[in-house]
């Protein structure tokens, strides 16, 4: 019999967080699911993995690979029609798959399941997350305007937080392996503007940011964010139906926000920046003055994201828009 969910977790070197990520897989409440590891590990992740006596785990050997490129090869020896996906350095609570199967039965529709995540940072201590636009707990269902609440706090799918069917997945195209970062992005919006896009509070992910190696830490060259370009080559095409004009127009004015911080956070110029003229006199010294002024203001905007009162700001909004932190009662049990 096949399994009823196939998780796929691509792996590079985690090998001090590798089995925090299996056990938390093993201690789901469901349990008739198979767990296809992508390994292209040097360091002793390996060697971890293959200490598990499980047949559902399986461990397949590859040459290094973007996560794209391993999260699709896994995909493709999945025995089961609805495919989940984790990353190795983060972990669900034991429920995760259960509610995932449960939505599955309930909303049969979709092209997306998901549950929450909340950042876990590396104190330990959960973030404010900003989930705008969706009911509180105990509701679950159809999330209405997938990209506009994207726009408008936290993105509230994650690729450890979710399950795609089998036949959309492969009708999406899979992982676009050509992106440098932002493909699961890419892949969640591209579901929304076909299926529907479902949602329960329960079966809470733990998304890690202390791990190293990360993806999303890589040096890449600030642009425009992938999922924008492709969603305004679909309105310039017509593609895009008319009551999801208004979501996708917003989405893309976030994600050029978004852009725009970055480039201060990371010293560099923003896009719209005219460029200073070579023949001016002492036109060096005004470019360099103009990076040096933007690397203080990286540093400070990077101090006011990890400290204190932004995670106050954060609470506030979250009171202003009625929105349920996940972070808060998983910290209540962390206290507890």
């Amino acid at each position: 019999m096949n399994p009823a969910i196939s998780i796929i977790i691509p792996l590079y070197n985690k090998e001090k967080y590798i089995r925090r990520t299996i056990n938390s897989v093993l201690r789901q409440t469901f349990q008739n699911f198979e767990c296809i590891i992508i390994d292209s590990s040097t360091d002793g992740s390996t060697k971890i993995v293959s200490h598990y006596d499980d047949p559902r785990i399986v461990l397949v050997s590859c040459k290094k690979s973007t996560a794209a490129q391993a999260r699709n090869q896994g995909v493709q020896i999945a025995q089961s029609d609805l495919v989940a996906f984790l990353d190795a350095d983060d972990e669900w609570q034991p429920d995760h798959l259960e509610t995932l199967i449960r939505i599955r039965k309930k909303f049969p529709d979709a092209g997306l399941y998901s549950t929450p995540y909340v950042k876990i940072r590396h104190d330990g201590k959960p973030a404010v997350m900003l989930f705008v636009g969706i009911p509180k707990p105990p509701w679950e269902g159809y999330l209405t305007g997938y990209l506009r609440i994207c726009s408008r706090g936290d993105e509230p799918v994650h690729s450890s937080s979710c399950a795609v069917p089998r036949p959309v997945f492969d009708a999406m195209g899979g992982f676009p392996e050509e992106l440098k970062y932002g493909e699961d992005q890419y892949l969640w919006g591209k579901i929304s503007l076909k299926y529907p896009v479902v949602y329960s509070w329960k079966g809470l992910t733990l998304y890690h940011t202390d791990a190293r190696g990360r993806i999303c830490d890589e040096i890449h060259g600030i642009q425009e964010h992938p999922f924008s370009v492709y969603l305004k080559q679909e309105l310039a095409a017509g593609a895009v139906p008319a009551e999801k004009l208004p979501e996708c127009r917003a989405y893309i004015r976030r994600k050029r926000y978004t852009e725009i911080f970055s480039r201060l956070v990371s010293g560099d110029e923003p896009a719209s920046c005219e460029p200073l003229k070579a023949s001016s006199t002492g036109s060096g010294e005004a470019k360099n003055t103009s990076k040096g002024s933007m690397k203080i203001i990286g540093r400070s905007l990077t101090r006011f994201y990890h400290s204190s009162v932004h995670d106050m700001l954060r609470l506030a909004l979250c009171k202003i828009y009625g929105c349920y932190n996940p972070g808060r009662a998983f910290a209540h049990g962390i206290r507890k």
